[in-house]
């Protein structure tokens, strides 16, 4: 189901400018995600409520971070709830960059293969919002409050 069609464009494609076939295909999800999206966020490109702790110190998701430092992604979890950095490690190496007989990489699985950053490349604040939340945090405001705060002005901060 598509939606209502005026002069041949969708609804969402009127206000969005994807249609929601084309868009969904692209994030490699259904389109019934993407209306949710725009339920729960009042945007298609928000895909989550507020940024990760990864990408608030480091300006990629978890995966991307793994990808560089040539970790796993829980790994790298582990790290950053423990430690509190990606890059610390102990002395004690289990595996060794060894792999389980019979184990597909985590790259090689579907979920590698979404594009998993909070914001869809297409939002516009998708450049600037790491700048935008670290300022409002040291004035002070919370992770939630600096959001939402950004997410009311209609503007990116470069025509603020």
């Amino acid at each position: 189901m598509t939606g209502k069609k005026v002069n041949g464009i969708t609804s969402f494609e009127h206000k969005w400018g994807y249609h929601v076939k084309e868009l969904a295909e692209s994030e490699l999800i259904k389109p019934e995600a993407l209306h949710m999206r725009v339920r729960n966020f009042g945007s298609p490109f928000q895909r989550k409520p507020k940024p990760s702790y990864c990408e608030l110190m480091y300006g990629k998701t978890i995966r991307e971070k793994a990808e560089e430092l040539n970790i796993h992604p829980t790994a790298l979890d582990q790290r950053l709830r423990l430690r509190g950095t990606a890059y610390h490690t102990s002395a004690y190496q289990h595996m060794l960059g060894r792999k389980l007989p019979g184990r597909k990489d985590w790259r090689d699985e579907l979920s590698a293969q979404k594009p998993q950053g909070w914001l869809h490349a297409d939002h516009p604040w998708h450049k600037m919002w790491r700048i935008y939340i670290v300022r409002q945090l040291l004035s002070g405001m919370t992770i939630e409050q600096a959001v939402e705060k950004m997410l009311k002005t209609e503007n990116s901060y470069e025509e603020e």
